[in-house]
């Protein structure tokens, strides 16, 4: 084709004869030369053409591979392709008032317009050589995502779990952005509640973390939120440089700090508090390096002894998965207490720790709650119905010979201070913990000290291990890599593609799916007060990680306006009805035994 026959290229400009001039840049330059080039014909014209189309190619492969979503975020749309996995995050509200539709589409407008995920569909799924990606939907319309409804009566907690099991069981429309509420305008509870909204959304949209912060910014909440990630983030460069006050980074340096405003000392201290905090950055990294082998031998022998005799809370589900879930929220308990099981327990010993300050042998909240946990999840499977078939009658041997830990998927956020994108910025790792030795109401001080602490030991290994990062890494840089065992060929490979997925790619993931039973998130919330939501007061709040494989549940451990709580979802087995209230009822008896026993150290020591 003539070069005439083209449309003048930015920086081409005519001379007085009317000819082109080759422009300055070089890129332009270049593509000029190849038109000059294939103008000629022959041979030299034939590769210059062909080097302009796959010039042309080339950059729209690049345009399009920057809008490619990442490797954890695409990860869940493989998962739910090959095996039976929802990929959901839920949470619930409950509001004391009323709060109409009008005001819940004008919230859910707010957090679209500040988060443009919430408006855009996925594309691209399922190409074999081209990952997913986020694009606007021109037919977004808010109608499609927020609803109204009323409950059957009496419109109390378990018509709302019931609807909430429903909720969280639906199919995703890939052709619409995937996140929906539902305001339940009937809702009341013992609490003050007269009206509640649930929410969900795809795990493809962002880790819990994102999902919580989006949700957050359409509240109250929103200016002590951008405070609180932008002071983390300054925080965290400041430390980077030196710059931090001494008092920031201790408060016995307090006596330095008319040094470091100081013009002539400042620099100095600077240099030392800079230096000083990529000392510690490195040797830290290398000690996480050791703790890192020690974890992977530690975890990859209790995951080779137990991945195949793990036993399902929901008991054996014979064929399909059931498609139905279920729902179930604990009471909420006072943060004051669980700082009472923190005191009580800490330290070297029993009652060590009395005035509550952190040193060696700190409990965490996390560390008693998971103790709990583990307790709480051993007695579900021992109340569930023994079954008579010979291999269960094995596992059952082996179990008094093997280790039989309880396995625990635990997410974990690698998301940087201040970073408020929608993306999976999250990891994870299982943890295996042990039950308590008693598990009856009548349990000893020093036995739960003792089990409270084997788990703090093992989520302490969890924290300084690198395998968790390392593991994000490449799954980012791979988490599009399995889209190539689907078939190349549209028809004479593909029985073998489906041959490949259903013999190989969905045992696998069934197998590690189903290697533990529980995922379980803490997801903290604002911790002193209540948040309110186009001006109504938010009394509860619960939020909700996936769950796993089949007869698995997800759990979220929920910090919120000086409280604790816990949701629960799993698969709504005929056998199995309401083992999710179960649950959350155990969690409230055992955090009782727990709290009694702690306050028993503390008046003893007092």
């Amino acid at each position: 084709m003539p070069v005439d026959g083209y449309l003048s290229m930015p920086g081409e400009y005519p001379c007085d004869e009317g000819e082109l001039v080759a422009p300055e840049n070089v890129e332009e330059r270049l593509q000029w030369s190849l038109l000059e080039l294939e103008r000629t014909g022959g041979l030299t014209g034939w590769a210059a053409k062909y080097l302009l189309s796959a010039g042309d190619w080339i950059e729209r492969e690049l345009a399009e591979r920057k809008k490619t979503i990442g490797g954890i975020d695409n990860m869940w749309l493989l998962l739910t392709e090959a095996t039976d996995f929802n990929p959901v995050c839920a949470s619930t509200y409950s509001l004391r008032g009323k709060l109409s539709l009008d005001m819940l589409k004008n919230a859910a407008m707010r957090q679209a317009e500040r988060f443009p995920k919430y408006k855009q569909r996925l594309t691209s799924v399922g190409r074999r050589f081209h990952g997913a990606r986020f694009e606007d939907n021109p037919e977004f319309n808010m109608n499609n995502h927020v609803h109204a409804v009323t409950l059957p009566e009496p419109a109390g907690k378990q018509e709302l779990n019931d609807l909430m099991g429903k909720f969280i069981a639906q199919e995703w429309d890939l052709r619409r952005p995937l996140w929906e509420m539902i305001l339940i305008e009937n809702y009341h509870d013992e609490d003050g509640a007269e009206c509640a909204a649930i929410t969900r959304g795809h795990h493809s949209l962002a880790d819990g973390q994102g999902f919580v912060l989006s949700q957050l910014w359409i509240t109250s909440y929103k200016s002590e939120l951008i405070e609180l990630m932008s002071s983390s983030a300054s925080k965290l460069k400041s430390a980077r440089r030196g710059s931090l006050r001494p008092s920031q980074i201790n408060r016995s340096l307090r006596p330095l700090d008319p040094l470091a405003s100081n013009r002539y000392t400042a620099p100095v201290l600077h240099v030392l508090f800079a230096a000083l905090f990529w000392v510690t950055y490195l040797v830290s990294t290398v000690v996480a390096l050791g703790w890192s082998v020690y974890h992977a031998i530690h975890q990859g022998m209790l995951f080779f002894l137990t991945c195949w005799r793990v036993e399902m809370l929901t008991g054996a589900q014979q064929g399909p998965r059931v498609h139905e879930r279920e729902f179930a929220s604990s009471r909420t308990f006072g943060m004051d207490d669980v700082k009472i099981c923190q005191r009580a327990f800490s330290g070297a010993y029993p009652g060590a720790a009395k005035d509550g300050k952190k040193r060696a042998g700190h409990v965490t909240l996390n560390d008693v709650v998971c103790a709990i946990m583990a307790d709480v999840i051993a007695k579900e499977i021992d109340r569930k119905p023994r079954q008579t078939k010979r291999w269960t009658g094995v596992k059952s041997w082996l179990s008094r010979i093997l280790p039989s830990p309880i396995g625990f998927f635990i997410p974990i956020s690698v998301r940087s201070p201040g970073d408020f994108s929608m993306r999976n910025l999250s990891t994870g790792s299982l943890v295996y913990l042990y039950p308590s030795t008693d598990l009856t109401s009548s349990v000893t001080v020093h036995t739960l000290y003792t089990h409270i602490h084997h788990c703090r030991a093992e989520l302490s290994l969890l924290k300084h291990s690198l395998w968790p990062l390392l593991g994000f890494h490449l799954i980012q840089l791979s988490g599009q890599v399995p889209i190539f065992l689907r078939p190349f060929l549209s028809n004479s490979t593909r029985r073998l593609g489906d041959s490949v997925t259903k013999r190989v790619r969905k045992p696998l993931i069934d197998m590690f799916m189903q290697s533990f039973p529980v995922i379980l998130t803490n997801v903290p919330g604002p911790a002193k007060k209540s948040i309110e939501l186009e001006g109504v007061e938010v009394i509860k709040w619960t939020a909700l990680p996936p769950q796993g494989g089949k007869g698995t549940v997800g759990m979220g451990i929920i910090s919120y306006a000086g409280g604790l709580s816990i949701a629960v979802a799993a698969d709504a087995v005929p056998s199995a009805r309401g083992m999710c209230r179960q649950i959350c009822e155990s969690f409230e008896e055992r955090f009782e035994v727990y709290l009694a026993r702690a306050k028993e150290v503390l008046v003893h020591e007092d």
